[in-house]
This record gives C-alpha cells, sequence and structure tokens, in this order.
C-alpha cells in the first residue's frame, strides 16, 4: 500500500514538474518577444535576466524528472574532492561581490541605479548561500562515508 501511495505522489510530482517546465518555457518565450519589441537597454537586461534565470529553471527542473523516470542522481565525496578548493575561492570571491555592491549601493544617488544593483545584490547572495550549501553537502557527504 505503502509504494502504491509512493508511485502515486511521484506521479503528481512529475506532473507538477512537466507543468512546471511548461511555465518557464512560456517565460523564456515571452522574455525573448519583450526584448525584440523594448528599446529600452534596463527593460532588455532586466528581462534579459529573467529569461536567463528561467532556462536555469528549466535546467533544474529537468534533472529532477530525470532522476525520478531515468536514472536518480548521485552524488559522492569523489564528486566534491576535486572542486572544494574552487569551492573556497568561489566563497570568497561572492562575499567580496557581496561587499563591493553594497559599497556601491551606498555611494549612488540614482533610485534605477541603486535598484539594479539591489538586483545584483541578491543575485549574489543567492549564490554564496547555493555555493555554502554545496560546501556544507561536501562535508555531510564525506562524514557518512568516513
Amino acid at each position: 500500500m505503502a509504494l502504491k501511495k509512493a508511485e502515486e505522489r511521484d506521479k503528481k510530482m512529475l506532473d507538477l514538474l512537466k507543468e512546471w517546465k511548461s511555465l518557464e518555457e512560456e517565460t523564456i518565450d515571452i522574455c525573448a518577444r519583450i526584448s525584440k519589441k523594448s528599446k529600452n537597454p534596463i527593460i532588455k537586461i532586466l528581462i534579459t535576466a529573467i529569461k536567463n534565470d528561467s532556462k536555469k529553471h528549466r535546467s533544474i527542473i529537468k534533472l529532477i524528472s530525470n532522476s525520478m523516470t531515468k536514472k536518480a542522481f548521485v552524488l559522492i565525496p569523489d564528486d566534491l574532492v576535486g572542486v572544494s578548493g574552487l569551492l573556497n575561492k568561489h566563497i570568497a570571491i561572492e562575499q567580496k561581490s557581496i561587499d563591493t555592491a553594497n559599497e556601491a549601493i551606498e555611494m549612488s544617488r540614482d533610485a534605477t541605479v541603486k535598484h539594479l544593483l539591489r538586483f545584483i545584490l541578491e543575485d549574489e547572495k543567492q549564490h554564496e548561500k547555493l555555493l555554502d550549501q554545496m560546501n556544507k553537502l561536501k562535508f555531510m557527504v564525506t562524514a557518512r562515508v568516513t
């Protein structure tokens, strides 16, 4: 009985992911159309950023779907060992970017510029968070194995 419920849940999850992937593809298409119509560089760059995020989301959703239907992805310590030093370096770079963005926001007197800088700052914070999670995962995976 539990297996049947798990299969039903997985099917619903796959349906939901399929719908979400379609929404991301629709967003990509709309962003492309907005970008073609607009001549304003601020609109173009922000729409491009949204479009790129949607492409990233679509890729992640595809990875998750494939892991449920084809072959599950596995993360082993060896996957992280080779990039450990680079992860640490990247975290330091992201922190420096966050510091730089905060300084630039403080210096700016233009509301639009401040808004754009805050937009970048939020991405930098998200990058740092993701890298930190990967770094913690490195230790969790290693601790489980050793």
